[in-house]
Formats: structure tokens, C-alpha cells, sequence
């Protein structure tokens, strides 16, 4: 039986000699915010794939994905951050994309950021972070970082672009499902593109002007925005179809003529 955050005094032994408060036996396998169900909730196979992730704990070895180095066993500490952060990634993602956060025609596709996932998962930023890392190199989950400039040339990253892969689905066995849930998602995002007259790929614009810091604007900066915009919608067309990131930005790159690892923001 695990126990949530709220559950744990802070009088238990087992925080002795522990900073984090994580006990092997029993474990906080689910996060301050926890995924919604039931009616209002999120599409079932949200849920469905967060539960199944917690066999992991139990039986690390049912996933290779997530073992140390030599097909050893993830100290039980980071098994339970990999299964808290997952839940929390699952209830931000986008089925259409597979990207997290929000799609909205005002702004755009507003990204989930780091703050918001330490804020929901209860843990540490240290232990999240650690957990995304094991998460990126068992295949389960891509991170790409948009760049802008600023007028005196500097470059600053903008917020992260975090995709959880088709790959973390079909270990739980859940292909099927996605695809189909993925289809769902995405014609219900083009009725209400239909609806306000717009195209599918406004919702999944990355707004990068004045994302941090403000800065003043200049003359070419409208012509800067529209490659951006450009870009964007090209990335957006090959993510919808089911690339991953990467490889979504290699064909947007190839399309309009720019170098493989171009991202915006950076010179030509």
C-alpha cells in the first residue's frame, strides 16, 4: 500500500538518515496533484497507463527501459521519483501532440514547465529532475529547447518542449489504445479550429517574442516572428503525424532550408 504525501507524519523513523523521506517498504507512489478520474476527468488511457507504471516498483525488471547500468536494479528511491513524475507528466499531456502542456488558440501551445511539475509532484526539483533524465534515456520521454535572442544578440532558452514517446505507451501495452485516443484528440482540436475559423496548427504555435526577458522591439523583429511562426507550424504538422521531436525538427528543417539542427532563435 503506498501513501501520498499528506499521509506521512513527520515523526516517522524513516526519516532518519533519510533527506528525502523515501521508505523502500512503503513508498509515495503517487503525487501531491494526482491525475483526475471519473467523470470530468482525463481520457481513461491517462490513468490506465499511470497505474500500470506502478508495477514498476515491485518488479523493476519487467522494465528494462529503467534499470541502471549493467541491467541492475534503480535504487528504490529513484523508482518511486520515475513513477510520481510520470503520473504528473501523464495528467499534462497533450494526446494530439504528446507534448505537455496546453493547446490554445489565444496563446498558442503553452509548455508545462519545471516549476509547475515539482509544484504537482510534491517532490524536490533535484529528485524530478533526476527522475526526466532516467525517464529521456530509457527512450520514455524527448526534451527539446527552443532559443530567441535578444536585441543585443544574446541567446536565452525559452520554455522546454518535453514529449512523452509512443515507446512508454507500448511497454504498458497501450499502442492501440493511443492510437486511437490520439485520433480522438486530434479531430476534436480540428473542429474547434473549424469552429474559429482557424488552422489546427494555431493551437500548437510555440510563442518565443518576449518570453524572457522583455526586451524592446525592432524594426526586422516582425519578419524574425513570422519565419518563427513558419517554423512552428511546419514542426507541428510532422509532430501531429507522429514523429518524434527530433525527427520533427530535421524534415521542418529540410522543408524550409535550414541547417538539421536548427531551432529558432539561432542564426542562419
Amino acid at each position: 500500500m503506498s501513501r501520498t504525501p499528506l499521509d506521512i507524519p513527520l515523526s516517522d523513523s524513516h526519516y532518519v538518515g533519510n533527506r528525502c523521506g523515501h521508505d523502500p517498504k512503503l513508498p509515495v507512489l503517487t503525487p501531491a496533484n494526482p491525475i483526475r478520474k471519473g467523470k470530468g476527468g482525463l481520457p481513461r488511457i491517462l490513468s490506465l497507463a499511470a497505474e500500470r507504471t506502478k508495477a514498476w516498483y515491485d518488479h523493476p525488471k519487467k522494465c528494462p527501459p529503467l534499470l541502471a547500468q549493467g541491467n541492475r536494479k534503480t535504487r528504490s528511491e529513484r523508482r518511486e521519483a520515475c513513477l510520481v513524475v510520470l503520473e504528473t507528466l501523464l495528467s499534462r499531456l497533450d494526446l494530439a501532440s504528446l507534448c505537455l502542456g496546453v493547446p490554445t488558440l489565444a496563446n498558442g501551445f503553452i509548455d508545462i514547465d519545471m516549476k509547475a511539475i515539482v509544484r504537482d509532484t510534491g517532490l524536490g526539483q533535484r529528485r524530478c529532475e533526476r527522475a526526466i533524465r532516467q525517464l529521456k534515456e530509457a527512450g520514455f520521454m524527448q526534451v527539446a529547447q527552443p532559443r530567441s535572442r535578444s536585441d543585443e544578440g544574446h541567446y536565452f532558452g525559452c520554455r522546454a518542449i518535453r514529449v512523452i514517446t509512443t515507446a512508454f505507451f507500448d511497454w504498458l501495452g497501450l499502442g492501440p489504445m493511443l492510437r486511437r485516443e490520439r485520433a480522438r484528440a486530434s479531430e476534436a482540436l480540428r473542429r474547434k479550429a473549424r469552429k474559429a475559423n482557424r488552422k489546427l496548427t494555431d493551437f500548437m504555435r510555440r510563442v518565443v517574442s518576449g518570453v524572457r526577458p522583455v526586451f524592446k522591439r525592432r524594426a526586422g523583429d516582425k519578419n524574425t516572428e513570422q519565419r518563427v511562426a513558419h517554423w512552428n507550424a511546419a514542426w507541428t504538422s510532422h509532430v501531429l503525424a507522429g514523429l518524434d521531436v527530433r525527427e520533427a525538427q530535421r524534415r521542418a528543417n529540410e522543408t524550409l532550408g535550414y541547417p538539421p539542427g536548427y531551432s529558432p532563435g539561432q542564426d542562419q
